[in-house]
C-alpha cells in the first residue's frame, strides 16, 4: 500500500508541474500560427491582383463659388465679381492648399448683399461630401471699399477652420 500511495503522490506532483509548461507553450504556438496565417493572407491578397488605393494627396482641395445675384445693382456685382476673384488669390497663396475648378474638398460660397447704406458679405466654409457648413461670417462694409482687405481676412480665416499654415 505505501508503494502505491508513492507512486500516486510521485504522478500528482509531475502532472502539476508539467501542466504550466504546456499552458506557456501554446500561447507561443497561437501567436506564430496568427503571424503566419496573417503573411500568407497578405501575400494571397497581393497576387491576387488587389493592391492598396492610392492614398490621395493630404492637401485639401478648396474652390471659390463664383458670385451671382437674380437683382443685384451695380455695387452688390462688383462687390461680389471683385471679391471671389481676390479670395482665389489670397487662398492660392496657401502652400498646403489646392484651389480648383472641380471635385474640391470644401467650398467658400459668398453672397452679398445690400442693407441700408452698406453691404452684407456672408461667406461660408462648406464641406462638399456632407454639404456640413464648417465655418460661417457676416461683414458689414461701406460699398465703396476695396474688397482685398476683406478677401485676405476671409483667407485667414478659411486657412484657420482648416488648420492651414499662412501661405508664402
Amino acid at each position: 500500500m505505501t508503494v502505491y500511495f508513492e507512486t500516486l503522490a510521485h504522478m500528482t506532483e509531475t502532472d502539476s508541474q508539467a501542466a504550466p509548461a504546456a499552458r506557456r507553450e501554446r500561447p507561443g504556438w497561437l501567436a506564430i500560427a496568427f503571424i503566419g496565417l496573417c503573411v500568407l493572407t497578405a501575400v494571397g491578397l497581393y497576387l491576387g491582383g488587389v493592391r492598396m488605393v492610392h492614398r490621395p494627396s493630404l492637401r485639401p482641395a478648396i474652390a471659390v463659388l463664383a458670385f451671382n445675384a437674380a437683382n443685384a445693382d451695380a455695387d452688390v456685382e462688383r462687390v461680389g465679381a471683385g471679391l471671389a476673384a481676390q479670395l482665389t488669390g489670397a487662398l492660392r497663396t496657401a502652400n498646403e492648399l489646392r484651389v480648383v475648378d472641380h471635385t474640391p474638398d470644401v467650398v467658400v460660397q459668398v453672397s452679398v448683399e445690400r442693407a441700408g447704406g452698406y453691404l452684407l458679405v456672408t461667406a461660408r466654409l462648406v464641406r462638399t461630401a456632407n454639404r456640413y457648413q464648417l465655418w460661417s461670417h457676416v461683414y458689414q462694409i461701406d460699398p465703396r471699399v476695396d474688397t482685398a482687405a476683406l478677401a485676405q481676412t476671409i483667407s485667414t480665416a478659411v486657412r484657420a477652420e482648416l488648420h492651414i499654415r499662412p501661405g508664402k
